[in-house]
């Protein structure tokens, strides 16, 4: 019984513990399942953790991205406009550099060929000139009268030859001739053109009416003329100075002078008096007391022309060596009417400065007066030949 009871205990006591092992392992197994859960859980957090990192990382960049785009577009659509203005201000600028660039190219062809096909008509004078010198030279030498009486018979004859070619081929008439006394001293101060063909017509005309020849105060680069000594003899023209105007004035000759010299003649190009600072002429006139009378020819400009083209260029050159190497051309036959103004006397008390001024003023108004502003060699030949039309 004993044993039996032994044995029974026994195995209850393997019962128990098995039992006991059963729900430690059940226990350890719970253990780690919820362990297992646990470090599941974490896993799942940590990763939804960096999702939403990444998640907010993408976010912030996207955003950056469309604040950049947005700046961006913003930036566009300010900048744009103006880009499109400078553009546009860009090609109007081209455009209207372009458009200047062809008519200044379209002129200076016209004018280069006006230039090629009429730049003997200036040399038509010099020829007509060297004619006259022939015609006095056979007066002095073959004629069996007088020296005085012969050369006086050949100046009738230049003057009408001169008078007969500016009549016909400008229409050349005078304006206010009773201006220029018949009798006496004067100072006769005109407006030089390209050609002084309007001046050689005065000087004819004045001898035709009077029988007297006007004394020509000339540029000196005269002397470089082929023939200028003959020119200078029979035509009384020279670089006369002032003591040599004073005395032909006081002996009651008449004194021919264009202050504006060559640089009006070649490098004005609107009819503008500008005489510098030449009162050489006042101080004649003061001096002697001698009337000074402006005189102007209308439409001179359009007879004859100097280059415009490279105008800079050639008043580069006048200045630099003082020779008249400017191209001309013309000999367009356009009416010319030359005006002779009122007598200006010298005031008592007056400086050579303020008669020039005087003078210059007066010359201007005439040229005003007379001168059609924006005349054109086209038009001033239709002016005269439109009768005929």
């Amino acid at each position: 019984q004993t044993l039996e009871n032994e044995r029974r205990r026994l195995i209850e006591e393997k019962r128990v513990i098995k039992q006991r092992k059963e729900i430690e392992s059940k226990r350890l197994e719970g253990e780690k399942l919820k362990m297992q859960r646990e470090i599941q859980i974490k896993r799942q957090e940590e990763l939804s953790h960096t999702d939403e990192v990444t998640n907010s990382e993408e976010n912030m960049k996207m955003d950056v991205d469309k604040r950049n785009v947005m700046n961006e577009t913003n930036l566009r659509n300010r900048t744009e406009p103006r880009k499109v203005h400078l553009t546009k201000s860009l090609l109007n600028s081209s455009k209207t550099r372009a458009t200047s660039l062809l008519k200044h190219c379209k002129s200076a062809l016209l004018e280069i060929l006006l230039w090629y096909f009429t730049w003997l008509g200036p040399f038509n004078l010099l020829l007509l000139l060297y004619v006259n010198i022939l015609m006095c030279l056979f007066f002095e030498f073959f004629s069996e009268e007088a020296e005085t009486k012969a050369m006086k018979k050949a100046f009738s004859m230049v003057a009408k030859m001169w008078s007969s070619y500016t009549s016909f081929w400008h229409g050349q008439t005078f304006v206010g001739m009773d201006n220029i006394p018949r009798e006496g001293p004067a100072v006769i101060v005109w407006y030089h053109g390209p050609m002084p063909v309007d001046y050689l017509g005065l000087i004819a005309e004045v001898f035709n009416r009077d029988g007297r020849v006007i004394n020509s105060v000339v540029d000196r680069c005269l002397s470089n003329v082929p023939g200028s000594g003959y020119i200078k003899k029979y035509f009384k023209c020279d670089a006369f100075s002032k003591v040599q105007c004073a005395g032909l004035l006081e002996s009651g000759q008449l004194v021919g002078i264009a202050p504006g010299g060559s640089r009006e003649a070649l490098f004005d190009a609107s009819y503008g008096v500008r005489w510098g600072k030449r009162v050489g002429f006042a101080k004649v006139a003061l001096l002697t007391s001698t009337p000074i009378i402006p005189i102007f020819t209308e439409n001179i400009r359009e007879a004859y022309c100097t280059m415009s083209t490279a105008r800079k260029l050639w008043s580069t050159l006048f200045e630099m060596t003082k020779l008249s190497i400017v191209p001309i051309y013309g000999g367009f036959p356009v009416k010319l009417t030359t005006h002779v103004g009122t007598p200006i006397t010298p005031h008592k008390g007056e400086t050579a400065d303020m008669l020039k001024q005087r003078v210059q003023m007066t010359m201007q108004e005439l040229v005003n007066a007379n001168q059609k502003k924006g005349q054109t060699i086209k038009s001033a030949l239709i002016e005269r030949y439109e009768t005929f039309v």
